[in-house]
């Protein structure tokens, strides 16, 4: 999906734009405040008429049939009125609903452009006051019965849902209570159903119930309402936000699995082409052993073709754990086993360089990928053989942060300035020209314990060397 189209709905409960939302709330902004009186054109304001208007419709048909049931149980009915009245009641309600939608389902920037649809209120309005005061004129008599209690009762239960618009069309309220309850009002005196003081009573009476609900559950309301199209907004924008992280998101993953297919493959092929040009090299040089000088150059050759191979694994390597391509598999093990494998493995080259390499005896065990904590250690141990002017101790103890596996060296150290870029692919802080390295060991260690979810911590003392400490937390022991 396109990011047009995933701002093609502002929500699920919208079908318009959140630009259109932002326009709408611009124009408001800048409007004569006489149009805010005939229509809100904000989200919140929208969504409360559209609840409103559902209720306003249950209260007008309880009315009307509560109405039509006590008309035609009074003796003396005109029965042909009464099936006009209800051709009217329906066809009146019909022609409102029509105006309504077009208010309700048209977006807010038309909305608030437009001061014709702002007037579709008001014109709801008035065709209801017209209706209600022709069935005021049909059912209202010289006494009070059945049919006026059902209409005052009607009147309150419909001008109460009316006035839950306040905030979106106080001008539409006013007029709809003042003409509703004038016109009862006129007509119950002028009939003679009731005197002005009973009159006046019931007038006020209703005056304070819809004063005590605009006060207490609308002007409550107000506020919130407010602030509602900009939170409307600001969530809206969240949302689309989250979706084009999570689009980057797959894009990234796929890019990384396409990544992870050609470093298999490039690694596979240069091995093979590596290894070929290799055996060439040994039956060249077998062929070639009466030519001195020949065979010493293709010597020298053989050597730098090992070299790129160790170079082209650690950055295949490298490359391929940048990727996210490792596959972690927890198992518990003992950290003595891992110390064992690696003793026998750096044996050889720490007797060829004059290097005492001590592994500590443990009998702590971890949950962890063995192959991947190996290779984190054997990176480490190489890089303390090659920097160290003394003897290298590999530890591992349980601490309050959990298990420390530590490698010490009596090296030169490293400058504290340093300590954060020695993790860096291809940085290389010695200066010694023995050291041969390609500035990736470190890094790999970093990557490799980052997917475990280890730390790397690093203790050094220029001139009497450098201590690297593997942090396992203490959900990982044992």
């Amino acid at each position: 999906m396109s990011a047009n189209e995933q701002a093609s709905r502002f929500s699920d409960k919208h079908t318009f734009t959140l630009e259109e939302v932002e326009e709408a709330a611009t124009i408001k902004r800048s409007q004569a405040p006489w149009q805010s009186k005939l229509v809100n054109v904000t989200t919140a304001h929208r969504t409360l008429a559209g609840r409103q208007f559902i209720i306003q419709q249950i209260a007008y048909w309880a009315t009307v049939l509560g109405l039509a049931v006590a008309v035609a149980t009074t003796p003396g009915q005109n029965r042909a009125s009464m099936g006009t009245w209800l051709v009217v009641s329906f066809v009146s309600w019909l022609v409102r609903v029509a105006l309504f939608l077009p208010t309700y389902y048209v977006s807010p920037a038309v909305m608030a452009k437009s001061v014709g649809r702002k007037i579709l209120p008001l014109l709801i309005i008035i065709i209801a006051c017209g209706y209600w005061i022709w069935t005021l004129l049909l059912f209202v008599g010289p006494e009070l019965t059945v049919r006026e209690l059902l209409i005052c009762a009607g009147f309150i239960t419909i001008c109460i849902s009316m006035t839950a618009l306040w905030p979106v069309t106080p001008a539409a309220v006013v007029i709809y209570n003042v003409v509703l309850w004038g016109a009862f009002s006129s007509i119950l005196y002028i009939r003679g159903a009731a005197e002005i003081p009973a009159i006046i009573a019931l007038n006020l009476t209703v005056i304070f119930i819809l004063w005590i609900y605009i006060y207490i559950s609308v002007r409550q309301v107000e506020p919130q309402m407010a602030r509602s199209d900009e939170a409307d907004i600001a969530n809206e924008k969240l949302r689309q936000a989250n979706k084009s992280l999570k689009e980057l998101q797959e894009k990234t993953q796929r890019t990384l699995a396409m990544r992870s297919v050609f470093f298999a493959g490039a690694n596979h092929d240069l091995k093979q082409r590596l290894h070929g040009t290799k055996l060439r090299f040994i039956s060249a040089r077998a062929a070639l052993r009466p030519y001195p000088e020949i065979s010493q150059a293709l010597n020298a050759v053989s050597n730098e073709i090992d070299s790129l191979e160790e170079y082209m694994g650690a950055l295949l390597e490298h490359a391929k754990i940048e990727s996210l391509d490792m596959e972690i598999q927890l198992r518990t093990i003992a950290i003595q086993t891992i110390f064992q494998k690696l003793d026998m493995q750096f044996e050889k080259t720490a007797q060829s360089m004059g290097v005492p390499l001590t592994f500590r005896f443990t009998k702590l065990k971890i949950g962890t990928d063995a192959a991947l904590l190996h290779r984190i250690l054997e990176n480490l141990i190489s890089n303390a053989l090659k920097f160290t002017r003394g003897r290298v101790l590999v530890t591992a103890r349980k601490s309050s942060r959990g298990i420390l596996i530590q490698v010490w060296d009596q090296g030169p150290g490293i400058k504290p300035d340093a300590h954060e870029r020695i993790f860096e692919a291809f940085h290389q802080e010695s200066d010694n020209p023995g050291s041969k390295g390609y500035g990736l060991g470190l890094s790999i260690v970093k990557l490799l314990a980052d997917g475990l979810g280890y730390k790397i911590k690093l203790k050094s003392a220029l001139g009497r060397g450098t201590c690297f400490t593997v942090v396992i937390p203490d959900g990982f022991a044992l």
